[in-house]
């Protein structure tokens, strides 16, 4: 069954129900916020009354804490894994601006290298156009920018397949 929704034409209510999951899974604060009016569900996807129910539970769980952390934890391990000196030179500004990417960036990749990249580039663009980055970290992303650069060129292998070519690129 497909019905109109705030964001597309047609899409399945289904759709929005495992929309909602991954965005409670990746945002406590979206957590907190159903807890506290679970009508919040309904004013952002189109769910059965099952769908919300289910929802309102797991949000309600205890075990949903844990799950925001897993899910934090690993978004957060390709950074500090590859950027280490920018992370901490970051300081306690890191998890402001952490936040605020994911915000960005619903999208993840399990490739270290790209999600690193991401991140850094982002950094790059706030430290441009707002100054919103330490000055201390700015030594530390430029250099580790140029190796994570180099690394995921490296890690590309999609010139090594024929037939891959611009689809597996694009990826």
């Amino acid at each position: 069954m497909h019905l109109p929704t705030r964001g597309s034409a047609t899409r399945s209510m289904l759709a929005d129900f495992q929309q909602a999951l991954v965005d409670l899974t990746g945002s406590p604060a979206l957590c907190v916020e159903v807890r506290g009016d679970p009508a919040v569900l309904h004013e952002r996807y189109e769910l059965t009354a099952r769908e919300w129910g289910r929802l309102v539970g797991i949000v309600n769980d205890p075990g949903m804490e844990c799950a925001c952390t897993i899910y934090r934890a690993n978004r957060l391990a390709p950074l500090v894994m590859n950027a280490p000196a920018t992370c901490q030179a970051l300081g306690p500004d890191l998890r402001r601006l952490v936040d605020e990417y994911w915000l960005g960036a619903t999208e993840t990749n399990v490739h270290f290298f790209v999600e690193t990249d991401r991140f850094l580039r982002f950094l790059q663009a706030k430290r441009a156009h707002e100054g919103a980055v330490p000055q201390a970290a700015w030594a530390p992303l430029e250099r580790e920018s140029v190796l994570i650069t180099a690394a995921l060129a490296a890690s590309r292998t999609e010139d090594q397949w024929p037939g891959l070519g611009a689809a597996a690129a694009a990826v």
